[in-house]
């Protein structure tokens, strides 16, 4: 029997250095893995040729299932975006939208003009709304869109790792009230950590991770996440990840201060693939596509509002033919009277004629979305002269050694100020005067010591100029 198309969602997962492709079924009261594939990725630098081969890679695991008009989300790395925690007054729920809009430029280096951005409220007080927000760039998210348009896939959703790990994991109800789950994914070289108190998403961090003394940073990031030290024996770790390993595991498990230490659970999905025994791996890319075939706990969507207003739209019209069909053809058979079938669905059809229109409708907007989004590929083109923000702060992030943080980023297009605490801020004008993107690096103002999380830190302000910048 030829499956419909609302039964299978479609996952693919953008690593930095790997693609990974899953594949979903909705059946009877379970969610079905029907296949996965993990594969390894040309170097970023080989822009070119790795497009190439993502596109091959995707066609010919679409090709393998007789895809066509399946539901497709999508992942990108999670380094791409900027993760906060907002909290705002509770007279802006109604407008919430906006007055983050409104506010892009104090929580992120960019102007708003330059993000796509969504949101989840994690918790209404009486006074108060706690969200999590997370901000990418447009020229980003347009990069996967215009990729994936090659081949005829406009995703319904544009997610970041976590969204897919929380999302299976809320689905397997591994939460516990009053107890505490980290989920840990081990992607290097950066690791990702999403606190949960019972049913509440509580923090999501994203960090380097070094080679060497792996589970100590791990470890000294969860103590300084903001938890009471008595909540270490309630918390349990979850690791998963492409880097996730047994040693890692068991090293873990030695931490006595800890309740436990496992991977996450995977029961309620039944799978297909024969042989499969590396799914923590994929555990993140897994809860990709459920987002297609369930209510997800965590709604967090990247894909351009009016992307996502065409999306709500199509099916809300295809949910309605759909409705509207399976109640005539339930009618017809209670009755058993043929004729009344028949009659039924001549109604159907002239429902779906009458819907006809909004689809028109629906394919006219397209056409004009597909002659703005030129316009702002022209635009970006112009703008993107200037060296990229993000790769400043990669830039920073990797020349600056342990025990530095910065708390303040300004940048101009010519010069970048940053403001931060260290244990030496001497060190930091020779790392930086090495860097091939800055030059006349100098202190603005002196080096003072501050007391830091009973830490005596040097406090800095440093200024620079970008290389071949006049």
């Amino acid at each position: 029997m030829e499956r419909m198309v609302s039964d299978l969602s479609f996952g693919i997962d953008f690593k930095p250095s790997h693609l990974i492709l899953t594949l979903l079924k909705k059946s009877f009261r379970r969610i079905v893995l029907v296949d996965y594939e993990i594969h390894p990725l040309l170097p970023e630098g080989q822009r070119e040729e790795r497009e190439v081969q993502i596109l091959n890679l995707i066609n010919t695991f679409i090709s393998k299932y007789h895809l066509h008009q399946e539901k497709t989300s999508i992942s990108i790395p999670r380094e791409k975006v900027i993760v906060r925690l907002i909290t705002f007054p509770i007279a802006t729920k109604e407008n919430l939208r906006k007055v983050i809009e409104y506010e892009i430029s104090k929580y992120t280096p960019f102007e708003r003009e330059e993000v796509y951005f969504d949101y989840q409220i994690v918790k209404e007080e009486k006074e108060r709304l706690h969200l999590f927000t997370v901000f990418i760039k447009k020229t980003e998210v347009d990069l996967y869109l215009s990729l994936l348009k090659k081949i005829g896939i406009e995703p319904i959703s544009i997610q970041i790792p976590s969204t897919g790990a929380l999302n299976l994991f809320y689905y397997h109800e591994g939460t516990t009230e009053n107890e505490i789950s980290v989920l840990l994914d081990m992607a290097g070289p950066f690791f990702e950590m999403n606190l949960i108190q019972g049913r509440d998403w509580k923090e999501s961090l994203h960090l380097p991770l070094p080679q060497e003394g792996k589970e100590s940073r791990l470890l000294n990031t969860f103590k300084r996440s903001g938890l009471e030290e008595d909540s270490y024996s309630k918390s349990t770790f979850f690791v998963y990840g492409l880097d996730a390993n047994e040693t890692l595991l068991a090293n873990l498990k030695e931490t006595d201060h800890l309740k436990g230490v496992s991977l996450p659970p995977l029961n309620r999905i039944e799978v297909e693939k024969k042989g499969a025994s590396d799914l923590y791996q994929v555990y993140a890319s897994i809860g990709v596509p459920l987002q297609g075939l369930i209510h997800p706990h965590v709604g967090l969507n990247l894909l351009p509002f009016v992307m996502k207003k065409k999306v709500r739209q199509i099916w809300k019209t295809v949910s309605t033919v759909l409705t509207s069909l399976a109640f005539f053809l339930f009618l017809a058979w209670g009755v058993g009277i043929y004729f009344q079938y028949r009659g039924e669905l001549e109604a159907t059809n002239a429902e779906i004629k009458k819907r006809k229109p909004e689809v028109e409708v629906v394919e006219k907007l397209q056409k004009q979305n597909e002659g703005l989004g030129k316009t702002i590929l022209e635009l970006q083109k112009i703008k993107s002269e200037e060296t990229s923000k993000i790769e400043i702060l990669r830039e920073i992030t990797q020349l600056l050694p342990d025990g530095a943080w910065i708390w303040n980023f300004r940048y101009n297009g010519k010069e970048i100020e940053i403001s931060g605490f260290t244990d030496s801020a001497s060190d930091l004008i020779p790392l930086l005067d090495k860097s091939p993107l800055f030059e006349k690096v100098e202190f603005l103002t002196p080096v003072t010591k501050e007391r830091v999380v009973d830490k005596e830190k040097e406090r800095f302000k440093i200024k620079a100029r970008m290389e071949g910048r006049r």
